[in-house]
Parts: structure tokens; C-alpha cells; sequence
């Protein structure tokens, strides 16, 4: 997952990845010398998952109108 683009990532990869980053946080596992970059891969990884949750409940909304549900 690392040589892919945040971008490109899965809603389960970005959430998997970003699960995994907000443990080595908590565990004290990022070096001070690290934690700029892994912060802002963090703060992308969760913005990507946030996008990714409000367009599919749009979607979904569109879908339930449609059907006049």
C-alpha cells in the first residue's frame, strides 16, 4: 500500500492505514524526527475516508429519491 497514491486507496485501505498510524501514535512508535510526515499522511488518510463517506451517502439519498423511498 505504501507505492500507492492516497488518493487511489480503497475506503478499507485508507481506514486499515490510517488504524495503523493512529496505533504506533498512541504506542509511542513514531520518532519525533517522523511525526510531521506521518500527521499529515494521517490528517490525508482521513480526509480521503470523510470524502469518501459523504459522497456515498449522497449517492445513496440520490438512490432512496429516485426510487421515492
Amino acid at each position: 500500500m505504501a507505492d500507492k497514491p492516497i488518493s487511489e486507496l480503497t475506503y478499507e485501505e485508507a481506514s486499515n492505514e490510517l488504524e495503523s498510524i493512529l496505533e504506533k501514535l498512541r504506542n509511542d512508535e513514531v520518532s519525533i524526527d517522523k511525526l510531521e510526515k506521518v500527521v499529515i499522511k494521517a490528517a490525508a488518510l482521513s480526509k480521503l475516508c470523510q470524502d469518501k463517506l459523504r459522497n456515498t451517502e449522497k449517492k445513496v439519498e440520490e438512490i432512496i429519491d429516485t426510487l421515492g423511498l
